[in-house]
């Protein structure tokens, strides 16, 4: 099978892997709230503690590890065993569960903050609780911007100043070159876990850094990184965090408002007395997870305007068509990322545009300079 043939593949099966565990999702939720599921765990939760807090904790706990168990077969399948049939996992099966356990670990513990703040706000603020858990949703988004790189990041991958002193200057001097203030550039360990490659610029203010994959330093040009922290940095230089995090929280403002109107609407059918009955909380999960599927092709074209914007912006600063297009096709094989997927996958699961695409833009973006000079 040529590498081409072998990506498309990949990228379908992650496709249908990712719509296989939305249906699991929908299942689950449907079944957890009108077979009697979750009223008998509110119980059960209630006999254990009479604090809320406490008795929102162990079944959202309860609630967690059922849909965790019923999703693992194919959360194990996607992220263990279809990378190593496609050959890009470096991981043994034990390095895999240590890191599955961390992310579980952390994904329960930051979800159980926002649920008992959700409920907090249910409570207390039940008129306007929407307009609170959306502005929630921006702050604490924000929060989360500052702490990944000195908290989150490396529990899972280990830092190390960039020791390529060449590259290093040249990186921080395109930084300087576009007014970006970076603390350093760092490498990580990547390449214990997986074949392919990346980059970013993560942090805000005092914490930002470029991060790069030890992979990316040894199997890339000094100029093919260059042009992708470029990217990176172009995301900061035209504010795309923050237009991204106004998006989104417009986004947020609008699914718990529709969330609101339909539970409010729904309490006699689901035989609940008030909005912040836990015992509704999987029908709650429905109505959010529906309405964010239904809204993903808008937030997936947005992102991909900011990225195309990035993109422009990383030919403009480095001048370097070249390098840009070197690298995107280095990356889509190192990554086994589909050159040219179906248009309408694209258009409904891609957050970036295709390979083809940002190629094609690149040729286009060299043309329209030569135009104008």
């Amino acid at each position: 099978m040529d590498q081409q043939k072998k990506a498309r593949l990949y990228s379908n099966i992650k496709v249908a892997i990712g719509i296989f565990e939305l249906l699991v999702l929908f299942l689950f939720l449907i079944i957890f709230q009108f077979s009697n599921a979750s009223h008998v765990t509110k119980e059960y939760a209630c006999n254990i503690a009479s604090n809320q807090y406490l008795y929102i904790s162990i079944y959202f706990l309860i609630f967690s590890v059922l849909y965790y168990l019923i999703n693992f077969p194919a959360n194990y399948f996607s992220g263990y065993l279809l990378e190593q049939k496609f050959s890009l996992s470096n991981q043994n099966i034990l390095g895999w569960f240590k890191d599955e356990l961390k992310s579980v670990i952390l994904s329960f513990c930051v979800s159980l903050l926002v649920v008992q703040v959700l409920y907090i706000f249910l409570r207390v603020f039940s008129g306007i609780w929407w307009i609170l858990m959306a502005l929630f949703w921006v702050f604490f988004t924000i929060v989360l911007s500052r702490i990944i790189p000195t908290f989150i990041i490396p529990l899972f991958y280990k830092y190390k100043p960039l020791q390529d002193n060449e590259l290093r200057k040249r990186l921080i001097g395109l930084a300087g070159k576009a007014n970006v203030k970076v603390l350093d550039t760092y490498e990580i360990d990547f390449s214990k876990k997986t074949k392919k490659a990346n980059a970013a610029l993560v942090g805000l203010g005092k914490s930002r850094r470029i991060i790069l994959a030890d992979n990316l330093v040894k199997d890339f040009s000094h100029e093919e990184i260059e042009v992708v922290i470029a990217h990176e940095i172009g995301h900061h230089k035209l504010l795309h965090m923050w237009k991204m995090l106004f998006f989104g929280g417009g986004v947020a403002f609008l699914i718990f408002y529709i969330a609101d109107s339909v539970l409010t609407n729904s309490l006699h059918m689901l035989g609940a007395s008030a909005i912040y009955d836990i015992e509704i909380f999987p029908f709650f999960c429905l109505i959010l997870s529906a309405f964010s599927i239904l809204l993903m092709p808008i937030q997936n074209e947005f992102s991909r305007k900011i990225e195309r914007s990035a993109d422009g912006f990383a030919l403009k600063i480095t001048g370097n068509k070249e390098g840009f297009i070197s690298l995107m096709k280095k990356l889509a094989e190192k990554n086994l990322a589909d050159f040219k997927p179906n248009k309408i996958i694209e258009f409904i699961f891609y957050d970036h545009p295709s390979i083809s695409n940002r190629i094609e833009f690149a040729e286009e973006f060299q043309l329209e300079k030569m135009e104008r000079n």
